[in-house]
């Protein structure tokens, strides 16, 4: 899995970047825009929040963000479907699943859950505990989360096809 951005894209030598152009760069684009442009605006907002951007953000498409904002989308992306990959979380409690995250793989887990930083403020391991009032939004979200980066494209780019060009 891979994810372009534009400052990767001019690291690669011009003769490559070229023959991504010609070849490679309108699927890849395409496959990112559809699948970020299909999204339910619940997904965006999840995607903009991990990316620091404004809400305002998640009702553009990806073609009408400029060069930034689309990178910092995709770099999310990347980062989340890493994150909630399906075999990952194969065979795994939910608080060694919660160990693995980063603050704000985690940050972001739980503003998707719909809870609030009180909740996140406490130790993650009380998940496991079938008493523990946030629980079963943390594992729903989770679940979510790993369904929905299950069918993410394999290569993310933030280039549109004509950048390669330049």
């Amino acid at each position: 899995m891979t994810a372009f951005t534009v400052s990767s894209m001019q690291n690669l030598p011009v003769g490559l970047r070229s023959v991504i152009g010609k070849h490679f760069a309108d699927s890849r684009w395409k496959a990112t825009c559809d699948y970020f442009n299909n999204l339910s605006e619940r997904y965006r907002l999840t995607l903009c929040f991990h990316a620091q951007l404004k809400k305002r953000h998640s009702v553009f498409r990806l073609e009408e963000m400029d060069t930034e904002a689309r990178g910092r989308i995709v770099c999310a992306m990347d980062e989340l479907r890493s994150a909630f990959s399906r075999l990952r979380k194969q065979g795994v409690n939910h608080s060694t699943f919660l160990s693995w995250l980063s603050l704000s793989e985690r940050r972001t887990l739980f503003m998707h859950a719909g809870l609030s930083e009180a909740e996140f403020n406490q130790p993650y391991w009380r998940i496991d505990d079938e008493s523990c009032q946030w629980r079963d939004k943390v594992i729903k979200a989770i679940n979510e989360l790993v369904s929905l980066f299950n069918y993410a494209p394999e290569i993310l780019t933030a280039v549109k096809p004509e950048d390669y060009l330049n």
